[in-house]
This record gives C-alpha cells, sequence and structure tokens, in this order.
C-alpha cells in the first residue's frame, strides 16, 4: 500500500536543464516567423498529400517580395562590393554578412507569399459547401439591404478608379513599410511585422478552409439583374485591368473570401506604420500612417462598393489584423533570445549598425 501511494505521488522527473537550453536555443535561432512558417509548411504538406499538389510560381505578392529581397541584397552588393575587392578589413565580412541577413529576414516572407497563393487552390476542397447564404442573411439582419447592391447607387466611373486604386494598394503599402525597416537595419521591428502577418494568413487560411465563401458579385441570386449598375466600368480603366486579373484566378477567388484578408493585411499596415513609420519619416514619424490612413479606409469600404465582400467578412479580416498583431507583439516579448556578445555590439549584427548609419546620413 505504501509503495503503491509512493509510486503515485512520486515528483515528475524533470526535463535536463541542457535540454530546455538547448530548446530554447534552437527557437531563439529559428525566431517566431520562421517556426510559425515551418507550421504553415506542413499544412501545405499535408493538403498536397491529401488532395494533390498545385503550386504557383508567379502570381503577384511572390514576385514583388522576392523582387524587394534581391534588390535588397543587390543594392547592398553594389555598395560593399569596391571595398571588398580592395580588401579593406572587414569590407568581405560585412558583405557576406548583409546578405544573409537580409535573406534571412526576407526568406520567411517570400517562402510565406508562395505557400500562401498555393494553398488558396484547396479552399472549397476540405468543405464544398459555402456559407455565402448566411453572410448574405446577416447582412440582411444587420442592415435592412445588401450593402453590395445599396452602394450601386453612389456608382460613378472615377469613384470606380479610385476604390479600385485603393483596393490593389493592399500588398504595397506594408510592402514599403517592410523594405524602409529592412534598410534601416531595425530587423526586430521587421521580424516582428512579417510573424504578424505569418499569423494572420495562417489563421486566415484555416478559416477560408472551414468556411469557403466567394464574393457578392459571384453570388449566385444576385446573378439575374439585382446590380445596378449591372458591371461596374471606370474612368481610365484601373478596375478593369484589376478586375481583369481577380476573375482570371476564378474559380479560387469564389471561396476565399471570408475572412477578408485585404482588410486584414491593410489593418495591419496602419498598426506598424503608426508604430515603425519612424523608418520612412524620421523627423515625421506619423506621416506614413496619415498617408495610409485615407487609403486604407477607402481600401475597407472599397470592399463593399467593388462587390468583393460581405460586411462579416470585412469584420472577420479587422478581428484577425488586429489579433494577429498582439500576438506578434507578446511573442516579440517572450519568445527565446540568443545571449548578446558584448555590450558595444548591436544585437542585429554589421548590417544593422552600418545600413543605420548610411540612411541617418540622408535627408
Amino acid at each position: 500500500m505504501n509503495q503503491h501511494l509512493s509510486e503515485e505521488t512520486a515528483p515528475l522527473v524533470p526535463v535536463p536543464a541542457s535540454r530546455r537550453r538547448w530548446l530554447s536555443h534552437i527557437l531563439a535561432a529559428a525566431g517566431p516567423d520562421l517556426v510559425l512558417l515551418v507550421l504553415f509548411l506542413l499544412t501545405l504538406g499535408v493538403l498536397v498529400r491529401a488532395y494533390g499538389a498545385s503550386f504557383k510560381w508567379v502570381e503577384g505578392p511572390i514576385v514583388i517580395s522576392a523582387g524587394i529581397t534581391f534588390g535588397l541584397v543587390a543594392i547592398a552588393t553594389v555598395r560593399r562590393l569596391p571595398a571588398a575587392l580592395r580588401g579593406h578589413l572587414g569590407a568581405r565580412a560585412l558583405l557576406v554578412t548583409t546578405a544573409r541577413s537580409t535573406f534571412r529576414d526576407w526568406a520567411p516572407f517570400v517562402a510565406l507569399m508562395w505557400a500562401f497563393q498555393c494553398m488558396e487552390t484547396y479552399t472549397g476542397v476540405v468543405r464544398k459547401t459555402t456559407i455565402d447564404d448566411a453572410l448574405y442573411r446577416l447582412d440582411l439582419a444587420w442592415f435592412g439591404v445588401e450593402p453590395t447592391v445599396w452602394a450601386g447607387r453612389l456608382f460613378h466611373p472615377l469613384l470606380t478608379d479610385w476604390m479600385a486604386l485603393a483596393y490593389g494598394l493592399y500588398f504595397i503599402m506594408p510592402m514599403v513599410l517592410a523594405t524602409a525597416l529592412s534598410l534601416r537595419g531595425r530587423r526586430e521591428d521587421f521580424r516582428e511585422m512579417s510573424t504578424a502577418v505569418v499569423i494572420q494568413l495562417g489563421i486566415g487560411f484555416v478559416l477560408c478552409l472551414l468556411f469557403p465563401a466567394g464574393p457578392p458579385r459571384y453570388y449566385e441570386p444576385f446573378q439575374h439583374g439585382v446590380f445596378t449598375p449591372p458591371h461596374l466600368h471606370s474612368w481610365v480603366g484601373i478596375f478593369e485591368l484589376q478586375q481583369g486579373a481577380f476573375d482570371s484566378a476564378d474559380p479560387l477567388r469564389t471561396r476565399s473570401a471570408f475572412p477578408s484578408l485585404h482588410c486584414s493585411l491593410a489593418l495591419l499596415t496602419l498598426v506598424y506604420a503608426r508604430r515603425f513609420g519612424s523608418c520612412l519619416f524620421p523627423q515625421r514619424p506619423r506621416l506614413y500612417f496619415r498617408i495610409c490612413l485615407p487609403v486604407v479606409i477607402s481600401l475597407w469600404l472599397s470592399t463593399i462598393y467593388l462587390r468583393h465582400h460581405w460586411v462579416p467578412d470585412i469584420l472577420a479580416g479587422l478581428v484577425l489584423g488586429m489579433l494577429a498583431c498582439l500576438i506578434a507583439q507578446w511573442l516579440r516579448k517572450h519568445w527565446p533570445s540568443l545571449p548578446r556578445a558584448g555590450q558595444g555590439r548591436s544585437a542585429d549584427g554589421p548590417w544593422s549598425s552600418a545600413v543605420s548609419k548610411t540612411w541617418q546620413r540622408l535627408p
């Protein structure tokens, strides 16, 4: 009896300190952005295994993020290569460190864009029944009318151009901020923002799988004269160019409206433009936020005006965007970190200090 009790009440064997340190070191070296990306890629692998491969390589977000990455490496190489060729002390090591740091920061982001573009094709496969009817009923219950139909009375070709432009800037605005953070050498800020994007797209994709939904313009009951005008058109052709690109991806676009990742990423842009805007305008740190604010508000409204989203899509996207920012900020504070060697040296290495000094000389 006593032996039985002693076995039940025996303390658990603690994890050896060396193993904890090893795990902490691995997590610190990888960073939350890379760890979450691996989970994202594992999910893609499961989908490929279950439903077959459907890879995409030439999509806007992939090309833009990869182009920025190689552009930043090229800029650093052009700037540092002459000194390295002349054999200046430490120049070659600084060149290698700069390129490696840039690839380390941007590679998870580029891989994420590729994975997400591939994953979008699986929406409507795991769950084949869409939730469009439920979203439509919610709109009617909240407003008494369908907002995308009501917005037709505001139609004007120039307004359509502006709304299409704002909608298309959803990816450009955060990329401007991310590029500036990278050039300034603010690697920790960049990684927090990158982590927020990974979280946003990861959760958003799971929701797209579980709750496939299409935009109101593809809703079957709206295909027979509900919209006025039946088809939007613009003054200078921005909308037609954009809509042609979107519709060429059909039926992919008809299953990934909930939540609105355009709205989510736009909110994320506002949050980080306010927090990190000094990387663009050091003397006026709120300027980029003020530039983005009217564009982001127009983007949110454009999702209704252009008939891309139901209102619940927008609300879900806003909640997701704020949640991703909060989680990323929490992870930055609590994620294991590597020990810093020396007090007088930047924690982000030579790339941070060298590039920061270069930018500080600019007006």
